[in-house]
């Protein structure tokens, strides 16, 4: 009896495939205890497994072939009802709830066809796209390990793009960087090549690869994967060349985008935020809170636009504004220490220290290494009473997490030099 065409055309990949895995870091799969191989091999045997009503089997194809799914699935469950153990039975209404993108069901009825076959290399693949489809990705990392192991030719392009997203879920970039490659060596005009590229350009973004990025993102410029266009690609050209800090180059990107939507929240964002950046040649804190301004009109539920906004005001002393911005930023994500990191400089700023200490400790107790948090708060208390042995732990944790950060060292010496010698110390640094 035919397959379903959806099942006869899944990715067959081999057991040398093991090998495979490994060298990117998996581990060999756990296969069925010998309680459970045997009772597979039972359920398994052509008695039990294909001799349901071939009647029955035929009315399920003949619906699917005028699409008539329902009563297709109706037909296969009667198949089941006189043989719980077909295979093609199952295989059959696990293809269509799959083509109807219906993955819990599939996964469902696909379980039962591997629990029955579980050599069925094929079909632990289309198990892991399953599972990859409903955020089951522990369940997916074990389907597709079981796939890698019974299928017979590893070099299967659509697996191999099924097991690249699933690591990059994970945030594995290396492995989900190889197994994307993989696919393009291996089928170069692969279905799907251009959503490929885009997630290596986002990869390599990540990894600050900038070359391959936009290498990557100019590639697919002008035939984006849907439902991208092209306006979405150069925003991520734009960023990247923002991570080069060619910032005149990123300006240019982003305001293509704004040609074509002039009220896009995520680019005045990161425009807004570009004319901040004291190092570009447009450097202009007045110009980042209007285009800032005019983002959160787009979308004024976005706290790192208000963050942003924020140290713009910060940086033209409009403190009253800042601590606004801040409210607004804290409001809608009060777990981000970095904006608590800044309203403790806005407290410092205005000589409320007390305010400071406890803005600086709610960023710590949020994420206890960040450097930048425990040089504020060293300034803070060398401020604060001349807290100076505070000051000190302070600064040598922020050596701990930052050993490169010349000027804390240089302020340690300082203060140590006062300590022992009685050489005048200058004023604190400013956070």
């Amino acid at each position: 009896m035919a397959h379903h065409p959806r099942i006869d055309s899944l990715v067959k990949l081999g057991k040398e495939a093991e090998a495979t895995w490994l060298q990117i870091g998996a581990l060999r799969p756990s296969l069925f205890t010998p309680q459970q191989s045997e009772r597979a091999r039972g359920a398994a045997s052509p008695a039990l497994s294909f001799s349901a009503d071939p009647t029955v089997h035929t009315a399920g194809q003949t619906a699917e072939s005028v699409s008539e799914y329902d009563r297709a699935i109706a037909a296969y469950e009667s198949a089941l009802r006189h043989n719980a153990y077909s295979v093609v039975a199952l295989s059959q209404i696990a293809a269509i709830y799959r083509s109807r993108e219906e993955f819990k069901k599939a996964a469902e009825y696909f379980g039962r066809v591997v629990s029955i076959a579980p050599e069925s290399g094929d079909v632990w693949g289309a198990l892991g796209h399953c599972f990859l489809m409903i955020d089951d990705l522990k369940k997916a990392y074990s389907s597709y390990q079981q796939a890698l192991y019974y299928m017979p030719n590893p070099h299967e392009p659509k697996l191999w793009y099924g097991i690249g997203i699933l690591y990059d879920r994970y945030g594995s970039l290396e492995h989900a960087e190889e197994a994307f490659s993989s696919v393009i060596r291996m089928e170069p005009n692969f279905e799907k090549a251009n959503e490929i590229f885009f997630r290596l350009g986002i990869i390599y973004k990540q990894q600050r690869k900038s070359a391959q990025s936009l290498e990557c993102f100019r590639y697919i410029l002008n035939n984006p994967p849907r439902p991208l266009t092209e306006i979405d690609i150069w925003f991520q050209i734009g960023h990247v060349y923002e991570q080069q800090k060619d910032f005149i180059a990123a300006k240019e990107s982003y305001e293509r985008v704004l040609q074509e939507n002039p009220a896009h929240a995520k680019v005045l964002q990161q425009l807004g935020g570009l004319y901040h950046r004291s190092q570009a040649p447009f450097y202009d804190p007045e110009a980042s809170v209007q285009i800032l301004t005019k983002s959160l009109e787009s979308d004024p539920n976005d706290p790192f636009s208000w963050y942003l906004l924020g140290r713009a005001y910060m940086t033209t002393n409009n403190f009253g504004k800042a601590y606004e911005a801040y409210q607004q930023a804290v409001y809608r994500d009060g777990k981000n220490p970095a904006f608590w990191c800044s309203i403790g400089v806005l407290y410092y700023n205005i000589n409320q220290y007390h305010d400071a200490l406890d803005a600086y400790s709610r960023a710590i107790r949020i994420h206890p290494y960040l450097a930048e948090v425990w040089y504020n708060l060293g300034a803070l208390y060398e401020a604060c009473n001349d807290q100076m042995t505070d000051a000190i732990d302070a600064y040598q944790r922020t050596l701990q997490l930052d050993p490169s950060n010349s000027v804390v060292a240089q302020r340690l010496n300082e203060i140590r030099d006062h300590q022992t010698s009685g050489v005048p110390l200058s004023p604190p640094p400013p956070p």
